[in-house]
């Protein structure tokens, strides 16, 4: 069981497999961009490529971006895009020149806008009309966006056309001025609390019990996928009070999970875990046992399948609380009651780092 454990503790620290998924998903999103850019739905073609470039840091999204800013007419935010694409280019890029002329272009457009705007507006008493040739220059609305995905640095476009992608240039941002830059967190740590009830295995009947749980795990795919898959490790603990004794239920459980992205901070998980649920402070008066005459005592270790739905709210791109229904059953043993099944209910948070 410790190897199994070790191999899985492997696999969460290696997060470099996801990058495959990562890589064709942020070709995906400069694909819808592009789409929606020749639409004319420019600020769906930003969002795209903005969540392209959190999967993958490539200056060709930065260089579209500005393009859509600048066909949108917002300068300011043109020649931030600009000068963060020039910024994370290689210093020989082929069109260098052609963008610090367009970033002199919008500067002085927004200089003009300026000074039109300490201007009085004319009036009956006024000093008379404003001076002509204030206005901005329309900006150009031909000129498209990048068209063409390399996806390695130094790697020089054919004749005729336009390179989008540097590689992994270690850009810090690819969003708008004033907003913070979040990559994708895969890694995740969980606690929680509820209780548990007894559905099978006692005697008698039981209260309801305090339960704790612990996970974490590492989740597969990109941030923007409806599906995901997740593998994690469980930790429960939860006891059975009687009269003259206190069996206490620790699990040890590899938890794969599928989740689903329903909207932009929700999401609904469905877990299976399987793993050993260590049973201990037995004696002759447990409620486990068949009959009083049972001699076993100490710890006993079964067999656990615990299946879960859970219901996760995003408050932070690092922090989520969830509901977490769940009912875990282990087989009977010779000399016990019954199959012992417990239901569920926690509520907890998790923190990705």
């Amino acid at each position: 069981m410790l190897a199994i454990f070790a191999v899985i503790v492997m696999v969460l620290v290696a997060p470099g497999r996801a990058h495959a998924d990562d890589d064709q998903m942020a070709r995906d999103l400069f694909t819808q961009g592009n789409t929606f850019f020749d639409l004319g739905q420019f600020d769906k073609a930003i969002d795209a490529w903005q969540k392209g470039y959190q999967l993958k840091n490539d200056a060709g999204f930065l260089y579209n971006i500005a393009q859509a800013y600048r066909v949108m007419e917002n300068a300011e935010k043109a020649i931030f895009f600009y000068k963060r694409y020039l910024a994370n280019y290689p210093p020989k890029a082929h069109n260098r020149a052609e963008v610090e002329q367009k970033i002199e272009a919008l500067q002085k457009q927004l200089q003009q806008q300026d000074q039109a705007k300490q201007i009085p507006p004319p009036g009956p008493f006024g000093p008379g009309n404003p001076p002509v040739g204030t206005n901005p220059p329309p900006a150009d609305k031909t000129s498209p966006p990048p068209a063409t995905w390399t996806g390695r640095t130094g790697t020089q476009p054919p004749s005729g056309t336009t390179t989008t992608a540097t590689g992994d240039v270690g850009a810090t941002a690819g969003i708008a001025p004033g907003e913070t830059y979040v990559p994708p967190r895969r890694i995740d740590l969980g606690a929680a609390i509820g209780f548990d009830t007894w559905a099978s295995g006692v005697q008698g009947s039981a209260d309801p019990s305090f339960a704790l749980t612990l996970a974490g795990g590492y989740t597969f795919g990109a941030i923007t996928s409806t599906v995901r898959f997740r593998l994690g490790l469980l930790f429960g603990y939860t006891f059975l009070q009687e009269t003259s004794s206190k069996d206490s239920f620790t699990s040890f459980l590899i938890d794969p999970t599928v989740e689903f992205r329903l909207a932009e901070r929700f999401r609904l998980d469905a877990d299976l875990g399987i793993g050993v649920l260590s049973i201990g402070g037995l004696n002759a008066n447990s409620a486990l046992f068949a009959n009083s005459m049972v001699t076993v005592k100490g710890t006993q270790a079964l067999a656990e399948i615990r299946i879960g739905v859970g219901v996760q709210y995003q408050l932070t791109p690092m922090v989520s609380i969830f509901l977490w229904p769940a009912i875990a059953n282990s087989p009977k043993k010779e000399f016990f009651h019954a199959e012992i099944s417990r239901v569920e209910l926690l509520a907890g948070v998790i923190f990705r780092p």
